[in-house]
């Protein structure tokens, strides 16, 4: 989201931030009243924002300073992007060997568990003369109507999924979307079963898409690598022929992540 987007800004979010981007590595460590300046906040709504953030782990006060120092939960979600950089850097060999293999585009995402949004970490344009340009590394895409977001979907509880779909519903983006939460919750059950996902042009007209899970050391779901291509090349029979050497590189990404099995 832009962050010109003012109207959609929370400001109670917008202070917590400014105070968590006040630390750094020169100056680790403040006082509530140093706090209340740089911000330019009073010390009552200063000290509210602390002790929220302090439940929450992303600051502690030092028993002998009295000082705020960033806290353990801080550190946590900078384990979570690092691993989704590591991810990439041992993804991106294998990846470019399947696109040298079958010549369409090549996707690694992750999910947005909060969202149902795929984050492209990773695209390999095709070797093939129509090339793909409905995504971009950053970019997000509704999960529940791309290969790579089906991958995911699978191993997430029923009772999560039928919570947030429930709330937000399902979006068509063409004719062949899942609208049905009943229908796309059977497609899951399969798609986990099979240890492979299809977009059979559910997100963009004439493209079709297959995808394969990634694992890690914890026998945990952690992204996804997809081939997509144009409908009249990536025909349903293509994606199932597809499926064996998708599934194969995939094993290799997860193995190279510490997956065991």
């Amino acid at each position: 989201m832009s962050r010109n987007s003012n109207r959609y800004h929370v400001r109670a979010v917008d202070r917590a931030l400014d105070l968590l981007d006040t630390f750094s590595t020169s100056e680790p460590e403040f006082t509530l009243t140093e706090l209340a300046s740089r911000l330019g906040l009073s010390a009552s709504t200063t000290y509210r924002l602390l002790v929220t953030l302090e439940s929450r782990g992303y600051v502690e006060r030092g028993n002998q300073s009295g000082g705020y120092s960033l806290g353990v939960t801080c550190l946590d979600l900078g384990n979570v992007f690092l691993s989704q950089l590591d991810l990439r850097e041992r993804a991106l060999p294998v990846m470019e060997a399947l696109r040298e293999e079958c010549k369409e585009t090549v996707h690694l995402g992750i999910l947005d568990g909060n969202r149902m949004e795929v984050i492209y970490l990773e695209k390999l344009e095709g070797l093939l003369p129509v090339v793909m340009r409905g995504s971009r590394v950053g970019g997000r895409v509704p999960a529940h109507c791309t290969a790579l977001g089906k991958c995911m979907l699978a191993y997430l509880p029923e009772a999560a999924l039928h919570d947030f779909y429930t709330h937000v519903g399902l979006r068509s983006y063409t004719p062949h979307t899942i609208t049905d939460l009943n229908e796309l919750l059977r497609e899951l059950k399969e798609t986990s079963r099979k240890g492979l996902a299809i977009d059979d042009i559910e997100h963009e007209l004439s493209v079709r898409c297959v995808a394969a899970p990634v694992w890690n050391h914890k026998k945990a779901v952690v992204g996804a690598i997809s081939v997509s291509g144009p409908a009249n090349r990536m025909s349903k029979k293509r994606c199932h022929e597809l499926g064996p050497l998708i599934r194969d590189t995939v094993l290799e990404v997860s193995r190279r992540m510490g997956y065991p099995g």
